[in-house]
């Protein structure tokens, strides 16, 4: 190289002179680096496929329960990076488009037809770099496999609404960055989208608002035979709706598993029920509706208790016609029990015609004591239990909290009390778990763990 640039500079500085000269070093040096830029993307390709192969030669079956875990995790790691590198490639597209003269007029219609993605895909992607572009923090924790891919495409999602101010934004994101590292997914997504309503509440309310205008339901036959069944609710009523559909699937799952250990006795298994659990769906509507019409002209329709949760300061912000600082998401409750986010509006407009309960709460997010003592949570002591829960407490368990018991952490056996704070919702399988050994208790801060009967914590 050194050779070409004295051969170049004598014959140039002959004819044309110094000016020329620069211009022909500047074009040799940027042809040098652009060499070497590409020079090591094909080597960190290279060396990443190798790598990336490598990963198929492991016999996976044959680790055990300790090293599948960290597999597991780490292979998570490994696909978060690539998704970052890929992010960050869409990126450069997106700013400067180097495919538009072949007829390529957005990232979006680029990164779709050069990586085969579907449009939505695609435009995550685009969406996500421009995040990582307004918070390089966030970039830099996806790079190193700290945050996940859905976490950081919800965010892009939220940071790309126009009516949220950038300054709020940068404010906020430290701590939203934080939970989506340290939580789990539904819960970075509930906080998130609290959030999201706070910074937004404009935007909020407007949505709230097209669900009740545009509430509809309809039942067209199909012409192959049968009917199909399609419609819009409001946010409150699809709950109130939801828990009365609830009792009647309950109620055929109870059919069915009585007539199973009527034919079978103790052997009767979930397996054995003569219908599944889409066709108990389809009946439990059936009967909802005939039960509904069976009802005599005139009388009073059964009361349905839908539990709803909110924090005083969102309540009284509500009901003086304001909306509470977006940096205070974490503190803000404003849903049913299953945890199905409500607007503030629907719950003060419903406190208005229904019925009001206090429920008080410590910082770690524990019920005080409800009622008087008992042996088994039952009444006010069982719902204090319940109110504050969505899920199985078990780390990981996704069962609603509609199909728990209420179970003492410190158990009845080992003199544990039968008040809210030593209690939690716990499914048949965990449930049966614990007597096996396994401890189950929230601490101090309202977090739960569970401990193995070796001793040791499952994370």
């Amino acid at each position: 190289m050194m050779g070409r640039m004295s051969s170049a500079s004598t014959v140039i500085g002959e004819g044309v002179g110094e000016a020329a000269l620069d211009v022909v070093r500047l074009r040799l040096v940027s042809s040098i680096v652009e060499e070497s830029a590409v020079v090591r993307a094909r080597d960190a390709i290279g060396r990443a496929s190798s790598a990336m192969a490598g990963l198929f030669d492991v016999d996976v079956s044959a680790l055990d329960a300790d090293e599948l875990r960290s597999w597991l995790e780490e292979v998570e790691g490994l696909r978060r990076t690539v998704e970052a590198a890929a992010v960050a490639a869409a990126g450069v597209v997106d700013r400067s488009n180097p495919f538009r003269e072949q007829g390529f007029l957005s990232a979006k219609t680029v990164v779709k037809h050069m990586c085969r993605l579907s449009g939505p895909e695609a435009h995550r992607r685009v969406q996500t770099a421009r995040l990582h572009d307004a918070l390089p923090e966030w970039a830099d924790a996806e790079a190193d496999g700290r945050v996940g891919v859905a976490q950081s495409e919800l965010m892009a999602r939220i940071a790309a609404n126009p009516r949220i101010p950038a300054s709020v934004l940068e404010r906020d994101s430290p701590a939203l960055l934080e939970d989506a590292i340290g939580q789990s997914f539904d819960e970075f997504e509930r906080r998130a989208r609290t959030w999201e309503t706070l910074a937004d509440p404009d935007g909020d309310r407007d949505r709230n608002e097209r669900a009740h205008a545009n509430r509809d339901v309809r039942i067209r036959p199909r012409p192959q035979g049968g009917w199909t069944i399609t419609g819009n609710l409001a946010e409150l009523d699809g709950c109130e709706v939801n828990e009365i559909f609830a009792w009647f699937i309950d109620a055929q799952w109870r059919t069915d598993w009585a007539d199973a250990r009527s034919r079978l006795g103790d052997a009767a298994t979930t397996a054995d029920l003569v219908r599944t659990e889409a066709q108990r769906r389809a009946d439990a509507f059936v009967a909802m509706a005939k039960a509904a019409a069976s009802a005599a002209p005139g009388s009073q329709a059964p009361k349905t208790t839908v539990n709803i949760l909110i924090d005083d300061e969102t309540f009284d912000a509500h009901l003086r016609g304001e909306t509470p600082e977006p940096r205070r998401y974490r503190d803000v409750v404003v849903r049913t029990q299953s945890g199905r986010r409500l607007h503030p509006d629907d719950v003060v407009n419903a406190a208005l015609i229904g019925h009001i309960r206090r429920v008080v709460y410590d910082g770690s997010g524990t019920v005080i004591e409800l009622g008087r003592r008992q042996r088994l949570f039952r009444g006010s002591s069982r719902e204090a239990v319940m109110l504050l829960l969505t899920t199985c407490v078990w780390i990981g368990c996704d069962r609603p909290i509609a199909w728990c018991d209420a179970d003492h952490s410190v158990s009845w056996k080992a003199f544990g009390a039968t008040v809210p704070r030593n209690g939690g919702g716990l499914c048949d399988c965990h449930n049966n778990l614990k007597e096996q050994g396994f401890q189950v208790y929230r601490d101090d801060h309202g977090t739960w763990h569970v401990i193995d009967p070796q001793g040791n914590e499952i994370t």
